[in-house]
């Protein structure tokens, strides 16, 4: 099967055998600059594929310039997506969302509903793709869930939360041909006003906003000691907030960085 996007004569199909494999390799070191001990080899990557996972490239004519990955789980009606890689190049190139595209329709070809994966909070250009660009759902956080990492995720602890993928979802269908509703980021209570020094743990509102930095890739090159403390901020005020009840739905880029956060759980009555 291959999925072409004739505008930007991009294409993407399933890989075949060691050498694309081998490739896939070399895609994960140049997009996250990672020791080789961090990468995904040829060998796991052609076995997960010959037990049912789905190892997909994008390419520009004939240059491969990214890949996504994603293996079964205990339920058969659920992948797991491990990897999604674009080359730094290639980042406007709408690989990115052809690879995804491609994922859904592959799985809903073999039954599979729902594909989840993890991702860094503090990026804001993931959460935008990934919940404005997907209609994903996030409600559990990981903290430290890789333990050390390489490359560009160097210096901090791992942390991640789970972008949940119903592929059959209405919000799914709507992100996908751009029709997500607007969110007015100066209507949301904010949960971190003082961020990353304090956030307010009591809000009940049925919406609100969590913000985050402009460019946390910067900030880990640039100022560490921030970067890690935004990373505790991070940590303790979302699992405060998931724990509450609440479901990351939204996230909006302009004034800032700032997560939608709606109550899924109603809260518990004061006795």
């Amino acid at each position: 099967m291959s999925h072409t996007l004739p505008e930007a004569a991009l294409s993407v199909r399933e890989l075949r055998g060691a050498s694309e494999a081998i490739q896939v390799e070399e895609l994960q070191l140049a997009t996250w600059g990672r020791h080789e001990r961090d990468v995904v080899p040829r060998g796991i990557l052609v076995a997960l594929q010959l037990q049912g996972g789905l190892l997909a490239g994008a390419f520009h004519g004939t240059e491969m310039i990214g890949f996504v990955l994603g293996f079964p789980t205990r339920d058969p009606a659920v992948q797991h997506s491990h990897m999604l890689a674009v080359t730094p190049g290639q980042r406007k190139s709408g690989a990115a969302l052809a690879l995804k595209s491609f994922q859904r329709t592959w799985c809903l070809e073999r039954g599979i509903t729902r594909v989840v994966w993890t991702f860094d909070p503090l990026r804001g250009l993931n959460a935008n793709f990934n919940l404005c660009k997907l209609g994903a759902v996030i409600r559990h956080y990981y903290p430290d869930l890789y333990g050390p990492m390489s490359g560009i995720n160097a210096g901090v602890p791992s942390d991640r939360v789970l972008a949940e993928w119903e592929l059959r979802s209405a919000s799914v269908e709507s992100a996908l041909s751009g029709q997500l509703p607007v969110v007015n980021a100066q209507e949301l209570p904010l949960i971190n006003p003082a961020a990353p020094t304090a956030f307010m743990t009591h809000l009940s509102a049925p919406r609100l906003g969590f913000q985050i930095p402009p460019d946390y890739g910067e900030l880990l090159t640039q100022e560490l000691a921030l970067a890690q403390e935004w990373r505790r901020h991070g940590r303790d005020a979302l699992q405060c907030y998931f724990a509450a009840g609440y479901a990351i739905r939204g996230f909006c880029r302009t004034p800032r960085n700032l997560y939608v956060l709606e109550r899924e759980v109603p809260p518990t009555p004061a006795s």
